[in-house]
């Protein structure tokens, strides 16, 4: 698996200082009545998964930890994203800032600090892959968006009387981003003259050579009188692909009114890639 050099620069350091303080370590000694005597350092124990996804409410327990001659009497937690906690048991949850531009996943070091009644204490180290739940995107008028756009619409007229007429839409990112397997979903707000005639509405995703990575087919009959639907689609993903473009295509006619696809507002027609 290929890490970003930018997580091996930010994980390097937070190792070595780790190491560094358990080389140090705490008071392996005590003084009993003068005497001094040998003390044991605690030791500690991190229970957590290696994988989660951002937004996940993720445990990390250090319950498992013990000191071979005394108790453990404080813990302290630092997750790798400037979050900090003091129990034994805790649970974390790593933010996702929609940055597409790295590798993921994203090694976040966890590093626990245990101190036992003695004032001795020892530090251990546990890496945490996370990965993105999902990415959701937005369209918008020939643009594919990471924030909702303010109310918007794209206005489409077929040719009077020709059934098979097609008007296409593209959408497209100002970059190609990585995509993993996943499952995909596509929500499209349509309004229409309640006699216009729609026969077929299609979305598809390209990659950033112009190949088509997936895509979904939606047909209805020839007398649906409806004026406004929310139309879904949805499809699959197979292998990691370099996703850039989509294209809504509509087939059908209209009596010289007009077919809207909707943005923004509370109809914010939009695409989701879901990889949990």
């Amino acid at each position: 698996m290929a890490v970003n050099k930018k997580i091996v620069l930010l994980v390097i350091p937070i190792l070595i200082l780790s190491l560094l303080v358990g080389c140090l370590g705490g008071n392996n000694s005590v003084d009993d009545n003068g005497v001094e005597s040998q003390n044991s350092l605690p030791v500690p124990v991190i229970d957590a998964p290696e994988k989660a996804f951002f937004g996940d409410l993720i445990e990390f327990s250090a319950s498992s930890s013990y000191d071979q001659d005394g108790t453990i009497d404080s813990y302290f937690w630092s997750f790798g994203d400037n979050e900090t906690a003091d129990t034994s048991t805790v649970t974390h949850t790593y933010v996702f800032d929609n940055n597409l531009d790295i590798e993921y996943p994203l090694i976040f070091s966890v590093i626990l600090n245990v101190e036992d009644n003695n004032g001795s204490y020892e530090t251990t180290v546990h890496l945490i892959m996370l990965y993105p739940k999902e990415y959701r995107f937005y369209l918008d008028s020939g643009k594919i968006l990471l924030g909702k756009p303010s109310e918007n619409k794209d206005v489409l007229k077929a040719s009077l009387g020709k059934i098979t007429s097609l008007q296409e839409l593209l959408y497209e990112f100002d970059y190609p981003i990585s995509i993993q397997e996943c499952s995909w979903n596509a929500t499209v707000y349509i309004q229409k003259p309640r006699f216009a005639i729609l026969r077929s509405i299609s979305f598809t995703l390209y990659d950033n050579n112009g190949s088509k990575i997936s895509g979904g087919d939606i047909t209805f009959g020839l007398f649906d009188f409806w004026k406004e639907k929310t139309v879904l689609f949805k499809g699959d993903i197979s292998r990691a692909e370099r996703f850039k473009s989509a294209k809504l295509v509509v087939c059908g006619f209209t009596f010289g009114k007009k077919i809207n696809v909707l943005y923004g507002d509370y109809k914010a027609s939009q695409i989701c890639f879901d990889f949990s």
